[in-house]
């Protein structure tokens, strides 16, 4: 199917692919959305008009949310292809999409939670593109309140969230404020787990080195 949308573009593929998105059989959806995304990585959004980009966000949005198998990574891979290869034409979808992550963030399957916040690491720099810092700064104040989460890999994912928001929204304009959120990551820090340290290290060595001045 790669090779063919090489020939005949993007558009085509897709708009002929779209549709199964929503089919009922998750395997087969997930391969839908392998070659949606490496369709998209290879070729780009640019000849995907306005009615098919509206099936496409609402495709990859349904098979995101209906998807119960473990492996995850096909479905954010996917998400995170599209919504990058569409850039600043995602802006309107992206409170829906906002809605969504916030909704799965508080699901009671670990699994979903720590693909909600994941999926917030992906889209962040276009968040960005698309101007939309209040709704990063909103994102950055749930994922916060998330951070007594107990599950170390679901803990793990919340603060790589927070990094890439903070990242890409800077010191000054993040919300919860700097001083608000180191106080909170101090004890994280004593987490034995690989991935929760790799992440909380991170983020606080990033706020020493271009956020000190909002320490108090």
């Amino acid at each position: 199917t790669v090779e063919i949308a090489n020939k005949v573009g993007v558009a085509d593929i897709v708009g002929r692919t779209v549709e199964d998105l929503k089919d009922e059989s998750e395997p087969y959806r997930r391969m839908v959305m392998e070659t949606i995304e490496k369709v998209v990585a290879n070729l780009g959004a640019s000849d995907i008009d306005a009615r098919l980009e509206e099936l496409l966000i609402d495709g990859i949005l349904y098979a995101f949310q209906e998807q119960t198998s473990d492996d995850a990574n096909v479905m954010l891979n996917g998400f995170g292809a599209v919504v990058n290869a569409l850039s600043q034409r995602v802006k309107p979808y992206l409170p829906q999409i906002c809605g969504t992550i916030k909704w799965r963030l508080n699901n009671k399957s670990a699994k979903v939670r720590q693909q909600a916040a994941d999926l917030i690491s992906r889209i962040a720099v276009v968040m960005k593109q698309c101007q939309e810092e209040q709704l990063m700064g909103h994102l950055g104040v749930v994922l916060y309140e998330y951070l007594g989460e107990e599950y170390p890999e679901v803990l793990g994912s919340i603060l790589g969230a927070l990094k890439a928001i903070v990242n890409v929204i800077g010191m000054t304009k993040m919300t919860p404020p700097i001083k608000d959120l180191l106080p909170r990551l101090t004890p994280i820090l004593k987490n034995r787990h690989e991935k929760v340290q790799e992440n909380c290290i991170d983020l606080v060595g990033r706020i020493a080195d271009r956020g000190a001045e909002f320490v108090p």
